[in-house]
């Protein structure tokens, strides 16, 4: 009767720590993952279009629920398209996986869009885990919007058949404007013969490459001291001109009929020297974007962040014509010169 409460105690202590071992095993493996939620900017022009890509870094063994969400992700911002989770392999014992969503806005202003939360898929673990909030500015360009009007189509033109007749009340005010053009291009031409009479056949001089007429015209904005000043807003949207200018002459984008994330997908098709390029010119426009839609009063250093950036994109992107044999024997012979 006396080892009975000795051997009930040893009993109990074994089963206390075997509770305690499988509890910790389940705890650290459920631990064993972490989520993030990444957009590709925190600003966006109203009705654009942008990604919002969701990661769990986990190991192998683990299957890690993705929030479900239908079209929405809140009453402001809208899923227009998303992917399938793909799966990439970190190293022998973990694995990324990857989702994407197609997110936009028809709402103007400072969105907030709450923690996502992803759910350990397991019935002897359970656990939980939420993305950092993430907060969105949607801007408005236009400067008056009536919803109360709707949207219609546009009317279409209306048909009538063509008569050669119709033309002929107007047939001597045709002649007579086509000879007054004639003799003005004739007075013009014998003037400017007069004046200067090789002109006309001295063709015009090169044109300059991008990257020289956008270096000249960033250190005239370097020079102008626009913020400084107290002209943030000016400062900037001479800083995007220069670039948007330099991009379309450099690769042929329509840089300046485009908004920033439209330039930015463009760019990445392009052969960029590397991703901090990109990153370098994404400072810029976004900032810009912040400054001229949203209000935003940047910092003096980040409006010298932005130049600096503006002057790496154009010098690290630019396209120099290669030199002929006799300039660089020209080149050989003055650095001779010099050394002697």
């Amino acid at each position: 009767m006396g080892k009975i409460p000795f051997l009930n105690k040893n009993s109990f202590l074994i089963i206390s720590t075997l509770i305690l071992s499988i509890s910790f095993s389940q705890k650290m493996t459920a631990q064993d993952f972490s989520v993030n939620a990444t957009p590709d900017s925190t600003l966006m022009v109203i009705g654009g279009q942008m990604d919002m890509t969701l990661e769990v870094s986990q190991a192998k063994d683990l299957t890690v629920i993705f929030p479900q969400f239908t079209d929405t992700i809140t009453k402001n911002i809208e899923i227009v398209d998303r992917t399938t989770p793909d799966t990439t392999i970190i190293d022998d014992n973990r694995i990324l996986v990857k989702q994407v969503l197609r997110i936009t806005s028809f709402d103007s202003g400072l969105h907030y869009i709450p923690p996502m939360e992803f759910e350990l898929a397991s019935a002897n673990l359970e656990a939980k885990k939420k993305t950092r909030p993430i907060g969105l500015m949607v801007v408005n360009p236009f400067e008056e919007v009536d919803p109360e009007k709707g949207i219609t189509d546009i009317k279409a033109p209306i048909e009538a058949p063509f008569r050669l007749s119709e033309l002929y009340r107007f047939l001597p005010w045709i002649l007579g404007g086509l000879l007054l053009i004639l003799l003005i291009a004739a007075g013009i031409w014998f003037y400017v013969k007069r004046r200067n009479p090789l002109k006309a056949f001295i063709s015009d001089k090169p044109k300059e490459p991008a990257h020289v007429i956008a270096l000249r015209e960033l250190e005239h904005i370097k020079h102008e001291k626009l913020w400084q000043k107290g002209e943030v807003k000016a400062f900037h949207s001479e800083l995007t001109d220069v670039l948007r200018n330099y991009i379309e002459d450099r690769y042929g984008i329509p840089a300046p009929e485009l908004i920033t994330s439209e330039i930015l997908t463009f760019l990445k098709s392009v052969d960029l020297p590397d991703d901090n390029v990109l990153a370098k010119i994404r400072q810029v426009l976004e900032q810009a974007d912040l400054v001229k839609f949203a209000k935003m009063e940047p910092l003096p250093n980040e409006n010298d962040l932005s130049l600096m950036n503006a002057y790496f994109f154009v010098n690290q992107t630019k396209y120099e014509e290669p030199k002929s044999l006799d300039e660089q024997a020209q080149e050989q012979n003055k650095s001779q010169e010099v050394e002697q």
